[in-house]
């Protein structure tokens, strides 16, 4: 990022507060079998949100409903598919900055598809390895997002 996207970005953060996270929706499912220990197994993600995020409970407040897909693959067969749906509420502590910054799409996509990433990426982890512990499976070890 540049560095004026950067201070934009920083002064969009001091606009808001993360006031709520709460799991809506989880589900796992075993598919296939799991492999050998030590086979390569492919793993796939993506984060989506829902039509019209974020929506505004209050005035002062904004929520992002973002749904995260996770799937295990051994030679192209799905083994594992975790689903998590996610809100997580923000206040708005600045309305005229927040106002201001958030009409620039670039800031948008930067803290939809990056920030709230970082912030749920360990709650969405902890679901993929509690998934496949609950249901008999060896976890897989998700990498940390920096």
């Amino acid at each position: 990022m540049s560095d004026d996207i950067n201070e934009r970005f920083a002064r969009f953060l001091r606009a808001v507060q993360l006031q709520d996270i709460r799991p809506m929706s989880l589900q796992s499912e075993v598919k296939g079998s799991m492999p050998p220990q030590g086979s390569e197994l492919q793993l796939e993600w993506r984060q989506s949100f829902a039509n019209g995020d974020p929506i505004a409970p209050t005035p002062e407040a904004r929520a992002f409903r973002p749904k995260y897909e996770f799937v295990v693959k051994f030679q192209n067969a799905i083994i594992f598919e975790q689903t998590s749906v996610f809100v997580i509420g923000f206040k708005i502590i600045d309305s005229v900055a927040y106002d201001e910054l958030w009409a620039d799409e670039s800031l948008q996509k930067i803290f939809m598809e990056k920030q709230i990433q970082k912030i749920l990426w360990p709650l969405f982890r902890q679901h993929i390895h509690d998934g496949m512990s609950r249901l008999g499976m060896s976890p897989v070890t998700l990498p940390w997002i920096l």
